[in-house]
């Protein structure tokens, strides 16, 4: 049997990371604790989570020649030509994901991503300069990407598989993730949308098109309240993460435009489920199986930066490698890939940076 592959399209920056006490008040300068740089963006860190949730350590690279990895992970992006390009590149291939259809763009900036960590609670802000981010356009996305055949100048016998899943977020073009969205439904590959960041204040959501029919949609609170369109403000959402007939009132939204599974992710409360796939659940509908999973307790939150990228990953690599219990049983099969999901984003929140935060499939367990 191949080995299934994940094809992640997103974003790649380059992380500025402050870590401070406190933020400081309007006009007001404050020393900082530290300050490093990183690889990251949520395309690069879903990616990584995908190669290094797959493996067992990271002694088991590519390279090591010894417990390989479960899952192909691949990547389609962009970068600038500048000092920060190559460095997100060779972190990629580092971490076992191929990056071979990754683009340099001459006369374009990576993107760039500022982050400011409170060390007293780990929450971050994230300001966020794109870059050539917004280079990978409908055009940039070959349609080979969707279909198997023979891998380009590889020997004769050697096949290139259909993604068992494709990995989207908001960090490139709308209309890419559109034309993705469409060539994934018309061959027949799953998808799973991690709609973030969420449309600009003032804007609407995201076009209905982009839910008919899909197969995974993972998103915070934030995000779920501006995409439903209910009259519901993002903070009552976690007001009672027990309060399951609101939050199902999100999810039934989204069912009804098409989504078969979605996951509303709580912060530090938790994970809220919800799946069309089957399965005897807790939902009111007999035709859903939904629930809620309380988040993992950690000694100490020292950052969350990675931690909703990690838990997607996590997700992806739990839902393809149990991909014949999904098609048997829906709901199930997410219910686990949420629970074991939460405990490798509980893992990611107990160490500094993004990327280099992302734990190994090891480090988590089954």
């Amino acid at each position: 049997m191949p080995t299934p592959t994940i094809t992640i399209i997103g974003s790649l920056n380059t992380d500025l990371i402050t870590r401070t006490p406190r933020l400081p008040h309007p006009g007001e300068t404050l020393t900082a604790t530290s300050f490093s740089t990183g690889c990251g963006g949520k395309g690069c860190n879903q990616a990584v989570a995908c190669a290094r949730l797959s493996r067992s350590s990271s002694s088991s690279s590519p390279s090591s020649g010894d417990a390989p990895s479960l899952i192909t992970t691949r990547i389609l992006g962009a970068v600038g030509d500048d000092e920060f390009g190559g460095t997100l590149i060779e972190g990629l291939q580092r971490n076992g994901v191929d990056a071979s259809d990754v683009s340099v763009v001459k006369g374009q900036r990576t993107g760039v991503a500022v982050i400011v960590v409170e060390e007293d609670t780990g929450e971050n802000r994230i300001l966020l300069t794109p870059g050539a981010n917004f280079s990978v356009t409908p055009s940039s996305v070959p349609e080979a990407l969707f279909v198997e055949g023979k891998m380009e100048e590889k020997e004769e016998e050697e096949k290139k598989e259909k993604p068992a899943l494709m990995i989207l977020q908001l960090e490139i073009p709308l209309e890419t993730v559109m034309h993705v969205c469409q060539r994934a439904r018309a061959n027949g590959v799953p998808v799973l949308l991690n709609p973030a960041p969420a449309p600009a204040e003032g804007k609407k959501g995201l076009p209905v098109d982009v839910f008919m029919g899909l197969e995974h949609l993972i998103l915070n609170e934030t995000e779920a309240g501006m995409l439903s369109g209910l009259d519901l403000p993002p903070p009552s959402l976690s007001s009672s993460p027990h309060d399951k007939a609101r939050l199902a009132d999100i999810c039934h939204h989204f069912h009804r435009l098409g989504v078969m599974n979605v996951v509303l992710t709580l912060g530090a409360r938790g994970v809220y489920w919800s799946s069309s796939g089957g399965g005897g659940g807790s939902s009111s509908s007999s035709k859903l199986d939904s629930g809620f999973i309380p988040a993992t307790t950690v000694p100490k939150v020292v950052d969350t930066t990675a931690a909703g990228d990690t838990f997607v990953g996590a997700y992806a690599v739990a839902v393809v490698l149990s991909g014949e219990e999904e098609e048997e049983g829906g709901g199930g099969g997410v219910r686990r890939a949420v629970e074991w999901a939460n405990r490798a984003a509980g893992k990611c929140v107990m160490k500094e940076g993004a990327m280099e935060a992302i734990p190994w499939r090891g480090e988590v367990g089954l």
